[in-house]
């Protein structure tokens, strides 16, 4: 039906005075450049029109879904696939079927549909895993290493078809003629397959959550966990940096992660003192009235006081373990611990119960005669 438009090109170059393999060329050339120039110009209308109506749409009924295909430009690259399906249908009008022309033109159309598929099905599992990361029963999952894979599954079998269109093969024979070429598809997707299968184990065994608290003391990492991607995870560090450590590191070396404690509402504290071995000597009585004991030393007695004390702070828990003990001399004296759990997970909070009972202990020292041992 079009086919008067490229004979009208080519009397023209002719009366021009191209003759030749270049007269059907230029002409050919010509049909193309009108052809993809009245694409371009029907994308723009179609996405205006597209873009406006589901934007009013989304404001008068609100939508998760909507909002978020609207932010990942899924509309727009919808908006781009009308126009190569309807280039796809005319160039047979347009170019004799067979020819050079034809056949270029509908390969290069063919990659651009299966491009924008790609690109279609991957802006949707994008706003969808968006939604999926905001939702309460799932935003502690690694959901965007599954998005990551699935996306390149896409492409994956997109480069299939375009290497199939391209050798003028069907996808099958091409797969079936693949055979040793696997082995460098593994090699060149291997960090893909391994981050994937290590955001797997992270995410079955539990071990990783978004929202995590995690120290990782190789890379210098103390912080939440804000992303569980294909590759890495992302951590916010307190100090308001940002790291991102492989995820294949946090399986095969070690790593801390706090939400135990978060979830127990709890958090230990574990402290030592030194004490000056020639300040220990035997319990006066006074000092045997303070802690109410029968020690037969200062260090005795100053232990038990400090245990009474603990017990009598409202911050401590009182049902996980609260212990003062005497560890193995040393060079630098006699070192006195102390072990017990604060109510809070609050770090601000946390320090501040550490701090009084430090501050506690280093006062209450004298009362028993005990001197802390600092180094000359």
């Amino acid at each position: 039906m079009f086919h008067w438009i490229r004979e009208f090109f080519q009397h023209l170059y002719a009366h021009l005075g191209l003759e030749g393999q270049f007269l059907y060329l230029i002409s050919a050339l010509t049909v193309a450049v009108l052809l993809f120039s009245a694409g371009v110009m029907l994308y723009y209308i179609i996405r205006i029109i597209l873009q406006n109506v589901v934007r009013v749409f989304n404001r008068k009924i609100p939508s998760k879904l909507r909002t978020a295909l609207l932010e990942e430009r899924f509309f727009i690259r919808l908006s781009f696939l009308i126009p190569v399906f309807i280039l796809k249908h005319l160039i047979p009008e347009f170019f004799v079927a067979g020819t050079r022309s034809e056949l270029f033109l509908s390969a290069v159309i063919s990659i651009l549909i299966i491009t924008n598929i790609t690109l279609i099905l991957n802006a949707f599992i994008k706003a969808l895993g968006d939604i999926l990361m905001n939702l309460e029963a799932t935003k502690d999952k690694p959901i965007k290493s599954y998005v990551q894979i699935i996306s390149t599954c896409f492409w994956a079998i997109a480069i299939i078809l375009f290497i199939s269109i391209l050798i003028h093969k069907s996808p099958m024979a091409f797969l079936a003629g693949l055979g040793a070429f696997s082995a460098v598809l593994m090699l060149v997707f291997q960090d893909t397959i391994v981050g994937f299968v290590n955001s797997i184990q992270l995410s079955t065994n539990n071990l990783l959550r978004n929202g995590d608290w995690i120290t990782v003391d190789k890379h210098n990492v103390d912080g939440t966990v804000e992303e569980i991607s294909l590759l890495s995870v992302k951590v916010r560090n307190f100090d308001g940096t940002v790291s991102t450590v492989p995820a294949r590191q946090l399986i095969t070396d070690s790593f801390q992660n706090w939400r135990g404690m978060e979830e127990q509402g709890v958090r230990r504290i574990k402290r030592s003192f030194s004490i000056d071995s020639t300040s220990i000597k035997n319990a006066t009585p006074e000092m045997l009235a303070i802690s109410n004991s029968k020690q037969e030393t200062n260090l005795g007695c100053f232990c038990e006081y400090l245990s009474d004390y603990l017990h009598k702070r409202k911050d401590i828990c009182k049902d996980n373990t609260l212990i003062v003990r005497i560890l193995q001399p040393n060079e630098y004296g006699v070192p006195l611990e102390i072990y017990c759990f604060a109510k809070t997970t609050v770090w601000v909070d946390y320090e501040k119960i550490q701090t009084e009972i430090t501050e506690h202990i280093l006062v209450a020292l004298p009362k028993f005669d005990l001197v802390y041992y600092q180094r000359k």
